[in-house]
Formats: C-alpha cells, sequence, structure tokens
C-alpha cells in the first residue's frame, strides 16, 4: 500500500470515527433540549447552532485550502471539539441545570464550528490522496459505505447510550472523538506553500456570486440545493416533538427514525449515482414526493407507520444530494469548482441555521399537525415558482 492511499485510509478511518460521535452527539442534542427545557423554540434554536457555522464555510475553506499547516488545524480543532463536551458534563456531574441551556448551546456551536474546520482539511486531503484513476471510484465507494454504517452506528448506539444516562453519553462522545485524532496524527503529507496561486485564482474569479447569478442551471441548483437542505435541517425539531410529545416514547424510538432516514439517504445515493448526466427534474419530483410524505405523517398515530414515510423520505433526499452535487460539478468549470463548492456549503447550506429555530417557532405557536401542512405547502410552493421561472427563461431565449 503506497503512502497516498495508507494517508487516505487513515483519513477515511478518522471520518467514520467522528460520524459515528456526531451522530450520537446530534441525537443527545435534540433529546436532552427538549426532555428538559419542553420548548420546540430551544430545541430549534440548539439545532440551528449545529449549522450555524456553515455559513462560514467558504472562509473556514479559503483559510484552510491556503494553509500549510492543514494538519496541525485538524489536530487542533478535532482536540478543541473534544474538549467543548466537558462543560456540559459538568452541568450534569454536579448538576448545575442554570447553567445547562448556555453549554448546551455552545457545544453545539462548537462542535459545528471545529467540524467544519476538520472537514475542510479532510475534503482538500481526499482529492490530494485519490490521484485521478481507475482506485478512485473504488476506494470513494468504500469510504461512502464506511460513513454510513459509522453514522448508523452512532444512531443505533445513541437510544442505548441516552437510558443510561446522559453523562455516560457524553464521556463516550468525549472519548470517541479523541480517538478520532489518532489517525489524523498517522497521516504524512508535505504541504506545498501557494501564495503565486491565490493570485491567480482571485484573478480567475473575483466575484463568484456574480458567475452564479449569471448561470441559470447553477442558480437553480443552488436554490434546490437550499431547499432541501432547509427542510431536512428541519427534521431535528419535528422527529424529536414526534417521539417525546405525540408518542411519548423513549430515545431508543429517535434513533430507529434516524436509522431508517440515513438507510433512505443511502439508497437513494446509490440508486442515482449510477445516472449519466443529471436531470434537474428528478430534484422537482424528490421534493414533491416529500412533500406527500410529510402530510401523511402529520396523520400518523402509531409509530410503526412512521418509519415507511421516513424511508422514502430519505431516498428523496439522497437522490437529490447526488443531483445538485453533480449538477455543479458538471456545470462550473474546473478551476473554480472548489470556490463554487464552498460558497454552496455557505448560501445553500449553511443559511439553513434558519431552519430548526423557524420550525420550533411554528410547532410552538401553530401547533404540530399544522407545521408539517405548512412546511409542504412551502416546499410546492418553491417548486412551482422554479419551475415558472425556468418556463420563462425558456420562452425568452427561444
Amino acid at each position: 500500500m503506497n503512502r497516498d492511499i495508507r494517508n487516505y485510509m487513515f483519513t477515511a478511518s478518522s471520518i467514520s470515527l467522528s460520524r459515528i460521535a456526531t451522530a450520537i452527539f446530534y441525537i443527545s442534542i435534540l433529546w436532552v433540549s427538549f426532555t428538559v427545557t419542553h420548548s420546540p423554540v430551544y430545541t430549534g434554536i440548539a439545532d440551528g447552532l449545529v449549522t450555524l457555522p456553515l455559513f462560514l464555510s467558504f472562509a473556514v475553506g479559503s483559510f484552510v485550502d491556503n494553509s500549510i499547516h492543514k494538519k496541525f488545524i485538524a489536530i487542533l480543532f478535532s482536540l478543541i471539539r473534544a474538549c467543548s463536551v466537558v462543560p456540559l458534563l459538568f452541568t450534569f456531574l454536579f448538576n448545575q441545570k442554570a447553567f445547562l441551556i448556555i453549554f448546551l448551546f455552545l457545544f453545539a456551536f462548537s462542535v459545528g464550528l471545529t467540524s467544519d474546520f476538520i472537514n475542510s482539511v479532510r475534503a482538500v486531503w481526499i482529492k490530494k490522496f485519490l490521484k485521478e484513476g481507475e482506485k478512485v471510484k473504488r476506494y470513494r465507494a468504500f469510504s461512502n459505505i464506511l460513513y454510513n454504517i459509522s453514522e448508523g452506528l452512532g444512531y443505533i448506539l445513541v437510544g442505548f447510550l441516552i437510558s443510561t444516562g446522559v453523562t455516560f453519553t457524553l464521556i463516550f462522545v468525549l472519548l470517541i472523538y479523541l480517538t478520532s485524532t489518532i489517525p489524523i496524527s498517522l497521516i504524512k503529507v508535505y504541504e506545498e506553500p501557494k501564495r503565486h496561486q491565490l493570485k491567480a485564482g482571485a484573478r480567475k474569479l473575483s466575484d463568484p456570486l456574480n458567475f452564479i447569478r449569471k448561470s441559470p442551471i447553477v442558480l437553480v441548483l443552488f436554490t434546490e440545493g437550499f431547499l432541501v437542505n432547509f427542510i431536512f435541517g428541519m427534521f431535528g425539531v419535528l422527529t424529536t416533538v414526534m417521539v417525546v410529545r405525540i408518542f411519548q416514547l423513549p430515545a431508543l424510538y429517535l434513533s430507529v427514525i434516524y436509522l431508517i432516514l440515513t438507510l433512505g439517504i443511502s439508497i437513494g445515493s446509490f440508486l442515482e449515482r449510477k445516472e449519466g448526466f443529471p436531470r434537474l427534474n428528478r430534484v422537482f419530483w424528490s421534493i414533491a414526493v416529500l412533500a406527500v410524505m410529510l402530510i401523511a405523517l402529520s396523520y400518523i398515530t402509531q409509530f410503526i407507520y412512521v418509519l415507511l414515510p421516513m424511508f422514502i423520505i430519505g431516498i428523496s433526499i439522497g437522490v437529490s444530494e447526488i443531483i445538485i452535487f453533480s449538477g455543479i460539478q458538471n456545470n462550473v468549470p474546473e478551476e473554480i469548482t472548489g470556490t463554487i463548492q464552498g460558497y454552496y456549503n455557505s448560501l445553500a447550506t449553511g443559511l439553513t441555521f434558519l431552519s430548526a429555530p423557524i420550525t420550533g417557532i411554528l410547532v410552538q405557536f401553530t401547533g404540530y399537525h399544522n407545521t408539517f401542512f405548512l412546511i409542504s405547502t412551502f416546499s410546492l410552493a418553491i417548486i412551482l415558482i422554479i419551475i415558472w421561472r425556468r418556463t420563462i427563461t425558456h420562452v425568452h431565449r427561444n
């Protein structure tokens, strides 16, 4: 095994361990927020704080890309992420509930921010370690399966861990995050200064937003990505309220929902990956199916019947994500792909930090069932607007 492949395996191992811890962390944040405060609004804020740092993804990506100390950045932020568990852990150990919400919010934001730095380094490394060739698809397929298994394992574990106590759950998250630092420390890579490339890159793309605005297909992809991520961002609050308030079940059942959702996303991604040039209409159909399933969920009164709609929703999200990612790759010049992807992460994904608090407010003031209908109506309205805009554009061009 050559050095690049060995480095890639270390990177994939670190990502897999992080996926386990992050899955446990995410369900724990939702569960603790709602069971302690009984407020969908506070739960939504905690959920939103996890994705808020993604709004700065472009700046973080640029910083990492231009740094010659990527390994140091990855190790440093991995340790900071692990240590951010400690203040929240102390509030449970010493029963300091007065500080619980503050440290809970800080923990959520810290994990989101540090993960953004770590993931940016990993993204650069993966591109560096996997050279173009026949092995690329094979290793990427292997790593994607590994990541999905790891995330699923995290969702399975968290239900059992929370039943033993939140303190033990947080200790487990702390240990897994610390362990994920070990593979990073084993990576051996030489980083070359790229000052001469920075000036060339700045000249090639002085205004990325202008490029996005002038490219109708990329603009549609950004809009679709924002819509899919915005809806997906609402699921944390909705599923937590569903399990705790509607069905009155333990955390294990919330884990099962996310396990089924993750399985659906994996299958959706697998089904779409064999297609050629992606057709944007598939995204519209996926979002429409997602909206219909949300309406179906609002009528369900038994937990077992939740699983099929959640599985179908997962497939819809998986299909949409592959199409949107492939569409951006195919419609953006190679020399600015990284920059545009950074803007996508910031605009289409980072802005979804608003979706969870908005969902919490809707549940609090309009009710659980009405929230499903409002989200579905919003999704279908956006689809119709996009189709109308594309039709008008097509007519003018002809």
